[in-house]
């Protein structure tokens, strides 16, 4: 209930627009206010450009209606000096002017879309409606950041419940486990098959729980990586990652010249982590594994390649093997959590980057993912 009144305040807040008219006649910026004021507008006026420049920086701005014929700084150079600036690059501008359309400057410095014109003397109806439009367009911004900054909230909310609970669980769950062990060992060896088969069914129920949560922490936990950015040497942590998995006395791991990257260690690390890991585990021969690692560098970051030899993946798998829990084969047959690859995944997509999977059954399985550059 609460999550729903959230997104109506959202829809239902109207949020007052500060709209800067710019010209060096007191006549016209009175002849302009009488035509576009209106509830919910806040009209503010500046008499030159550097008046302007200096409102549209202290003053949260969401339209400027800018004369391009003042004696201090014409319109264009204001406009130009505005996009400069970070805090007000993205202000739509209307340029109101007497001068000729074959007089007017080049718009195409600008940025699309935020660069509208007006003829002077002003036709009531289009200044209305042209200011109007903009007007709409602010308010679908505002309500979108919003939107945004709620979503944020309810995310961290919901990882911050996940993660008691999943905590909380666990204490029954040892209680459990115990409660098995001292059943086990009051009957000692008086225990027919039946018996000692559902003790050993429910010891793997309660570790297959176990890991299960120990899975959605971990998941919880993925959401709120920040650390300072280090150089990594992947061949290092490769080799490192792969030593402490265990795999089998002859899995091979192929990963040389691989690069030393600025990043966050911790996410890159989990990454691979769980990449490999989900190699490993899933081979289904793993006497003669084998898995490669490379990369490219490209224009939007770097992107590695995992490579394996195991059985591969149906075509209609392979977007849900990301989903949290999903497995291809079921528990009892493979004992896994189904968490690993949706942790890569949500690492990925927490600094926009990309993971995908590429593979046949029987041909072995390449997952691909794109690392954003960082700076």
């Amino acid at each position: 209930m609460e999550t729903l009144a959230g997104i109506n305040q959202i829809n239902l807040r109207h949020q007052i627009i500060n709209i800067l008219i710019v010209d060096d006649r007191p006549e016209n910026l009175l002849t302009l206010e009488s035509i576009i004021e209106k509830e919910g507008r806040n009209i503010i006026k500046a008499s030159g450009g550097n008046e302007a420049l200096r409102l549209a920086i202290r003053e949260n701005i969401g339209l400027i209606l800018l004369d391009i014929q003042m004696p201090d700084i014409d319109g264009v150079e204001v406009a130009g000096l505005l996009r400069s600036n970070n805090k007000t690059r993205h202000i739509p501008i209307i340029f109101v002017s007497a001068v000729s359309k074959s007089e007017r400057p080049p718009l195409s410095q600008f940025e699309e879309g935020t660069i509208d014109c007006l003829n002077k003397p002003l036709d009531l109806e289009e200044t209305k409606m042209k200011v109007s439009f903009y007007e709409r367009l602010f308010h679908i911004s505002a309500q979108k950041k919003e939107a945004e900054i709620f979503a944020e909230s309810i995310s961290k909310q919901l990882e911050q419940f996940v993660y008691i609970v999943s905590h909380d669980l666990k204490a029954p769950l040892r209680a459990i486990e115990n409660l098995t062990n001292w059943i086990a060992d009051d009957l000692g060896n008086c225990t027919d098959p039946n018996t000692n088969e559902n003790l050993i069914l429910l010891r793997s129920r309660v570790h297959r729980m176990n890991s299960l949560l120990a899975g959605i922490l971990e998941y919880s936990r993925s959401g709120r990586l920040s650390e300072e950015l280090v150089p990594v040497d992947l061949n290092q942590m490769i080799h490192s990652i792969f030593e402490s998995l265990e795999a089998p006395s002859d899995f091979k791991i192929v990963a040389e010249a691989l690069p030393v990257i600025k990043t966050e260690r911790t996410r890159l690390y989990k990454i691979f982590y769980s990449l490999i890991k989900n190699s490993i585990d899933h081979h289904n021969n793993p006497g003669q594994g084998i898995l490669k690692i490379s990369y490219q560098c490209t224009e939007n970051g770097f992107l590695f390649f995992i490579n394996d030899n195991g059985p591969g993946i149906k075509p209609q798998y392979l977007d849900q093997v990301f989903e949290l829990f999903y497995t291809l084969k079921s528990k009892d047959e493979k004992e896994t959590t189904g968490v690993g690859l949706a942790i890569a995944k949500k690492l990925i997509d927490d600094i926009s980057g990309k993971i995908w999977i590429e593979s046949r059954e029987d041909e072995g399985t390449t997952v691909k993912f794109l690392y954003p550059h960082t700076s």
